[in-house]
């Protein structure tokens, strides 16, 4: 693993989100042409899940969740996740503190953390 920081895009030695050598559970891939793929990562602290550039881990486990779906887009935006949070505008609801958002955010994250 390397942190690049998703701002300025360049490789630094440490986050005060991610670590070098730490393992971390992806709750989602998305595809974007031209932007490159990207991870939402369960920081298992009880911080947010939050979205880093798939460049930067290395897997270590291939297997896929069993509530994840493929879903392509549009302009060829690829996302593999739950199905409940490919509802449109689901993350903004999560992060407004939606209580059926969060509660669906939980249920999923159940199974994904069970099968990890």
């Amino acid at each position: 693993m390397k942190i690049v920081n998703p701002v300025t895009l360049r490789v630094e030695d440490s986050s005060p989100w991610v670590s070098v050598g730490q393992e971390y559970v992806v709750l989602e891939v998305v595809a974007v042409p031209d932007s490159g793929v990207h991870l939402r990562i369960d920081l298992d602290d009880g911080g947010v899940p939050s979205v880093w550039s798939a460049v930067m881990f290395e897997t270590v486990d291939r297997s896929v969740p069993s509530n994840w779906v493929v879903d392509v887009k549009e302009g060829g935006l690829l996302s593999m996740r739950p199905a409940a949070w490919l509802e449109r505008g689901f993350w903004e609801r999560y992060f407004d503190d939606d209580a059926a958002a969060i509660a669906a955010y939980e249920r999923e994250l159940a199974v994904i953390l069970a099968e990890s």
